[in-house]
């Protein structure tokens, strides 16, 4: 019931600030920006969301391969890309990941090592996120005295090095478990768990390396915003985009919308505003983006459907 109940306010949360965002950019404003944009850079800002999408998926069978699972090319792309066809269908972010993670592990066994390769990919992630962004303010610190911009920054940061010397330190991880009553089932799966991903703290280079492919996929994504902020000739130095992406990114990730949806519009006509950026423009610009990760999830819904799911079936 309390599931249930937590969907229903994510819905009522997303529609609100929706209908927020509605009333102050009627929609047939924004039906006009897109008649009026340049579709070459939105057609050139979806190739590169799309580039994202697959290297993104070359990091994750590294990180498998790491691990002793010699998952195939096809069996790691068709999984990633259904996977995120379920981030649609469910309202959470690591429907995605549970699907993707299920189906590797029900073909090649090692099911922790499976979950743990996910764990630490969305790790690597996150942890590009926040460099590109700290390093982004730190040049371009100058350009922004609101210090809106630095609170989200302080709490991506801070929730990262959490996970890291989680993950990375065991005297820390072994200081976070006491909280939990000894011996308990729940505690024990934790700690089973652990055992899985420390294996990326006594192989170092495993991590640095995803890290490798971590940096570039978060600067594309930028990139991405970018080029797609050209169709709406809009006159924005890159180094902004570097900076408010991330803030936007580590804002949407909350967990009081359905898939950020709502927040991550709010947050860009917010932020995109103290630059000067009109409304309707950077309204049109986010819903742009989520464009592009609906069609690129239904996408992988169509490969599901016609694909993937008789082998997955057929393996079960």
């Amino acid at each position: 019931m309390n599931k249930k109940l937590s969907i229903i306010l994510k819905v009522f949360v997303s529609i609100g600030i929706l209908f927020l965002i509605f009333r102050f950019i009627p929609p047939h404003e924004l039906i006009e920006t897109y008649k009026h944009s340049q579709k070459i850079y939105i057609f050139f800002g979806f190739i590169i969301s799309l580039s994202t999408i697959i290297i993104s998926i070359i990091r994750w069978r590294f990180l498998l391969f790491s691990l002793g699972i010699k998952a195939s090319k096809r069996d790691v792309f068709y999984s990633s890309f259904s996977g995120l066809f379920f981030n649609i269908i469910f309202p959470s972010f690591i429907a995605g990941d549970i699907f993707r993670g299920f189906s590797i592990s029900n073909r090649h066994g090692e099911a922790k090592k499976v979950a743990s390769s996910v764990l630490m990919d969305r790790f690597s992630g996150f942890f590009g996120l926040m460099l590109v962004a700290l390093i982004s303010f730190f040049y371009g610190r100058n350009l922004f005295p609101q210090k809106s911009i630095l609170y989200p920054l302080l709490i991506l940061s801070a929730l990262i090095s959490f996970m890291f010397f989680l993950i990375f330190s065991k005297t820390f991880f072994s200081f976070f478990v006491s909280i939990f009553k000894k011996n308990s089932s729940f505690r024990n799966k934790i700690v089973s768990f652990h055992d899985q991903v420390y294996f990326f703290r006594k192989n170092p280079k495993v991590f640095v390396k995803s890290l490798l492919f971590s940096i570039p996929i978060q600067i594309l994504n930028v990139i991405s915003f970018f080029v797609a902020s050209k169709a709406f000739n809009l006159h924005v130095g890159i180094i902004y985009f570097l900076i408010l992406i991330p803030v936007i990114t580590t804002i949407a990730l909350i967990p009081i919308t359905i898939g950020g949806l709502g927040l991550r519009e709010g947050s860009v006509v917010v932020f995109f505003s103290l630059i000067g950026v009109d409304s309707n423009k950077a309204a049109a610009l986010s819903f742009l983006n989520f464009i592009f990760s609906a069609v690129i999830s239904l996408a992988g819904g169509i490969l599901y459907v016609t694909l993937y799911r008789r082998r997955f079936q057929s393996r079960a």
